[in-house]
């Protein structure tokens, strides 16, 4: 995997569109004011959704209410962006499960959490991670071969009521012209 934490430029961790916590390495004031924008414009009906342009991809991973969002450099591929995406997940939400951060996630203000996630995003930024087969590409590859499956089903369906269709049309032809005298003539 080719992996630099210089890769990561910005990423954090909202309500909504309100950020709980921030991993912002240069403290750029114009990275906060995008992500703010960004998550203004979190895509409805998505769990995962990234755009790459200008050198950055900007990716969110969302688990409603909570959205993580991040822009990355473009040279890390999106898998890596979307692992590095779920491990904040997993340690976020293991932490609301021990009850750390309850009073935060319930009536949040902007970066309420900042203090507590701080050092959760230092150490996820320099950890190097490993692809687990519980939360990498076997369980992707296998949603894509059930949607795949469940796309073949819905083809042959669609096939089989056009051919019904068809031959419907084709009888009804037939016994209005009675038979073929209506192209003979």
């Amino acid at each position: 995997m080719n992996w630099s934490p210089n890769s990561i430029f910005y990423t954090c961790i909202a309500k909504y569109t309100t950020i709980l916590a921030e991993f912002n390495p240069n403290n750029s004031s114009d990275l906060t004011d995008l992500a703010n924008k960004c998550l203004e414009k979190t895509p409805a009906f998505h769990s995962v959704f990234s755009h790459t342009v200008h050198n950055r991809t900007y990716m969110f991973f969302i688990n409603d209410p909570f959205v993580y969002f991040g822009i990355f450099d473009h040279s890390l591929d999106k898998h890596n962006c979307l692992l590095f995406l779920k491990n904040v997940e997993q340690v976020f939400s293991g932490m609301i499960e021990f009850d750390k951060l309850s009073s935060g996630t319930m009536n949040p203000s902007s970066h309420c959490l900042q203090r507590e996630l701080s050092p959760v995003f230092r150490q996820l930024v320099g950890a190097k991670w490993e692809m687990n087969s519980k939360d990498g590409s076997d369980e992707d590859d296998g949603i894509s071969s059930r949607c795949r499956c469940v796309w073949d089903k819905q083809v042959m369906v669609v096939l089989c009521m056009d051919v019904v269709v068809c031959v419907s049309l084709f009888v009804i032809w037939l016994w209005v012209c009675d038979g073929f005298r209506c192209v003979a003539d």
